[in-house]
Parts: structure tokens; C-alpha cells; sequence
């Protein structure tokens, strides 16, 4: 699923180069991030202690995320072993415009039990409380309807939550105008215990774009009309949640976000 950045053409643009030098555009964005002029990159592997200015971690009866000295390195947290406990990464400031076509990327791991679970990994601007889940309903069809709190307007996410009508993985999207729109991921899916999550959410003017690999294979590409407007800013926030009383323990590896730099 290409970004919108590889199919809208302004001068000196991805597009406008790929197409001068017969470029596939898509190829062309993996070097975005050497065109320092152009793109905000940030790319984070969590090799030492959380810098506060770039992320705050918090929890609801559990532990919050901190430096582990595994292989690569990672951030290390975990809910308490209660009911509807929470842990959540998120960035501390809204800073990203759906105008400038945004890509999140987040590499993380399930825990090694994924019943009694739930998950709501997101762009959105700030919420009412970090450690509450904002998606409280969630119909099980193909064009799964959310029911949406917790403070936010503008959002696209990824999400699961075991607790409601659809128990297994879903996107959604909205703006500050429109309708909240979301769709059941199919085929049906859940994470891989312990497997490897990696996820990328683009989102543009109400379009919210998702790819989903589960321990290195494909889960699937997957869009919804509708995301934060342009000109309301938004941040990545990420929240794993156990729904039964486990721990569940989450390692995020590796994040990486790239805009346009658009600003003026």
C-alpha cells in the first residue's frame, strides 16, 4: 500500500522525481529519510533509558515501560495482574499533521498469553485519561462500527479488545468532520504469542492507511475513508490492556516515523 506521499505529484516532489528518472515511487521513499530537507525521520530502537522530551510512559495498576537490556535492546512493560489494568507509550506533544502524510512504524511483542486481551495503538490528538481505552464498543461485521471516547476527535488505529462484540483485530478512523468508520481486519486475526508485531499507520486529509506482519509474514493492507483532519495535530499513543487477571508483558523494539516537512 503505497503512502500517500508516493502518488501526489507537487514539484521536486517523490513522485515528480520517480517519475523524471522512471523511478518506482514506492522504492523511491525508502530513501525519504536521507532527504533531510524535504522529511521529518525519527527513528528510535530504544537502546537506553526513555528520553522524557520524546516519550511519557504511565499505567493503570501496572509497569511502566523502561530500558531492557535484551538483544538489540527494547523498552520493557507490563499490566498489572488485575482486570482492565493498562500500560501506554505515548508521545508527549501533538505534533503531526495529516496534511504532511505521516507514517508511524512500530516493531513490539505480545505477550506470551494473548487471551484476555486487548490492544489500541493509534495516531490521535490527546486524550481525556492516557491509561483508559478510548474504543468502548466495537460490532462484529466487516464494517466494524466503533463507539469512540476518552476525549479524541481526530484518530486512526490499529486495536483488538477481547472484551467486546468483535474480539479480534480491527482499524478505524476519524476526523473532526465525518463519520468514525472501521473495518474488521480479514482474515480474522489475533497477534502470535510472543510473535513480532510490526505495524505501519499512514494517515493523509481523512484517509487512515495500515499494514499489519505477525512474526515476519503478511497479516494484510487495509484502509478506511476517514482520519484526522488536516490541520489538527496528533501524536503516536500506544496502550496494551489485560482484560483478565495476567500480567501481560510487552516489549517494544523499534520505532520510526516520517512526515514531509511542510511547515512554514
Amino acid at each position: 500500500m503505497p503512502n500517500r506521499m508516493t502518488n501526489v505529484q507537487k514539484p521536486f516532489s517523490l513522485l515528480h522525481y520517480a517519475k523524471v528518472n522512471n523511478l518506482d515511487p514506492r522504492r523511491l521513499l525508502l530513501t525519504a529519510p536521507l532527504l533531510f530537507s524535504d522529511f521529518h525521520y525519527q527513528l528510535d530502537e530504544f537502546t537506553g533509558t526513555i528520553v522524557t522530551a520524546d516519550w511519557t510512559t504511565t499505567a493503570a495498576s501496572g509497569t511502566t515501560f523502561a530500558y531492557n537490556a535484551q538483544r538489540n535492546g527494547a523498552l520493557r512493560g507490563a499490566t498489572g495482574a488485575v482486570d482492565n489494568a493498562t500500560v501506554v507509550l505515548y508521545k508527549p506533544n501533538v505534533a503531526y499533521d495529516s496534511a504532511d502524510n505521516p507514517s508511524l512504524f512500530l516493531r513490539w511483542r505480545a505477550p506470551a498469553t494473548v487471551t484476555g486481551f486487548g490492544f489500541e495503538l493509534m495516531w490521535s490528538d490527546a486524550k481525556t485519561d492516557e491509561t483508559l481505552t478510548s474504543v468502548s464498543a466495537l460490532t462484529d461485521v466487516a464494517e466494524a462500527v466503533p463507539t469512540v471516547g476518552n476525549g479524541i476527535t481526530d484518530y486512526a488505529a490499529i486495536l483488538m479488545n477481547t472484551d467486546l462484540a468483535l474480539t479480534t483485530g480491527a482499524v478505524i478512523g476519524d476526523g473532526t468532520t465525518g463519520t468514525v468508520l472501521g473495518r474488521r481486519i480479514n482474515p480474522v486475526w489475533t497477534p502470535t504469542g510472543s510473535g513480532i508485531i510490526d505495524m505501519i499507520i499512514s494517515i493523509s486529509a481523512i484517509l487512515s492507511q495500515f499494514q499489519i506482519w505477525d512474526s515476519g509474514a503478511l497479516v494484510g493492507e487495509f484502509s478506511v475513508a476517514n482520519g484526522p483532519d488536516s490541520g489538527t495535530l496528533v501524536r503516536p499513543s500506544f496502550l496494551w490492556k489485560s482484560l483478565d487477571a495476567a500480567t501481560k508483558q510487552i516489549d517494544v523494539l523499534k520505532f520510526a516515523v516520517l512526515s514531509e516537512e511542510n511547515a512554514t
